[in-house]
């Protein structure tokens, strides 16, 4: 780990970002992904109010006075880097770019809208079973979407969905995203889609045209770079030609700048990951679009069992396959694009 003084640093999340999940009925609100900062901000169905709350101004607080209160730093990618490599990237700034009158503390700039599970897919590391669209779900999912737009769309540049499900395949999700004006969001700039890439077909991104303008920056999860482990391992009832289809297709949109490719590193894909970058690289390099490859180790969400998670846990010393983790996580290196929160296993 190198030395670094983090209060050379601040990271502009807090001032600049919000995040939406649910469980049941039961609303959560962060400042960043919760895995990276859990602390939950929601206190009322007053937005605003949360934004401000005591838990948001501490969090501030404590970035600009070195102590990245809250953060995780075996999670967040960026803060990972920074202290094990002193190398700052994205979000994460020097003090001497922080300027109050950028962050604008009435609401945030960004909104991540997590909430609807949703998807067509069923991924052993999210869910045991496929998650539908049912009438309770559209209903909730409606709901908050609703005050999300009178509290917060005035001054909304970036609206990022989803995380949780998709939001393609969300039946409120996607009847939102058609709904998008310039009316309700006078300051928008940017639509994030973050998808599993399998219904980013013709004919559905056809349907949305109204957000063509928006869609700069697209989000896709995979975690595979071969169909046998996508479509067996982890993307159960997923479709690796579709989805390679697609992925072919996005590269002709004119408006998009920009795609980040997510990869959730664990023992049954990790063999995969330079092999990921290749592919990768031999889709987009040549495009017109900035890309980056995003590697992050499993977490241990509600739906894996401790049992699976210590197996699954390959950056774990402990675990039999650790040594060999460690020699196909250095290969990484050499690829310019790839992000990761495993620094500190390079250094082993």
């Amino acid at each position: 780990m190198k030395k670094v003084d983090l209060k050379n640093y601040f990271c502009e999340f807090p001032f600049t970002y919000t995040e939406f999940h649910k469980n049941g009925a039961k609303r959560k609100q962060t400042v960043c992904c919760p895995d990276w900062n859990s602390t939950n901000i929601y206190k009322s169905d007053n937005l605003v109010g949360n934004w401000n709350s005591k838990e948001a101004r501490e969090i501030r607080e404590g970035h600009l006075s070195g102590n990245f209160k809250g953060c995780n730093p075996d999670a967040c990618p960026t803060l990972n880097r920074l202290l094990h490599t002193g190398e700052a990237t994205k979000e994460i700034k020097h003090i001497s770019e922080f300027d109050p009158k950028k962050y604008n503390l009435n609401s945030p700039k960004i909104a991540k809208l997590c909430f609807d599970q949703a998807c067509n897919l069923k991924c052993p590391t999210c869910r045991p079973e496929l998650i539908p669209n049912t009438d309770f779900r559209y209903k909730s999912t409606i709901n908050l979407l609703n005050d999300i737009e009178s509290q917060y769309g005035k001054n909304l540049e970036v609206l990022y969905t989803s995380g949780a499900g998709d939001p393609l395949y969300s039946k409120p999700m996607r009847e939102f995203l058609q709904n998008i004006t310039k009316e309700k969001y006078p300051n928008l700039k940017s639509v994030i889609l973050h998808t599993n890439g399998i219904l980013l077909t013709p004919k559905i991104w056809e349907s949305l045209s109204n957000i063509h303008p928006y869609v700069k920056h697209l989000e896709i999860s995979i975690d595979a770079a071969t169909k046998h482990t996508y479509e067996n391992k982890v993307r159960l009832n997923g479709k690796w030609d579709v989805l390679m289809e697609n992925l072919n297709f996005i590269k002709s949109w004119k408006t998009l700048d920009a795609i980040q490719l997510d990869y959730v590193v664990q023992s049954g894909n990790y063999k995969e990951m330079e092999m990921f970058c290749k592919l990768i690289y031999n889709i987009f390099e040549n495009s017109h679009l900035d890309f980056y490859i995003i590697f992050q180790k499993v977490w241990p969400w509600p739906s894996i069992t401790p049992e699976n998670y210590k197996e699954m846990s390959v950056w774990d010393k402990s675990h039999r396959n650790y040594k060999d983790f460690v020699k196909e996580l250095r290969k990484l290196d050499k690829y310019k694009h790839a992000i990761h929160n495993l620094h500190e296993h390079i250094l082993d």
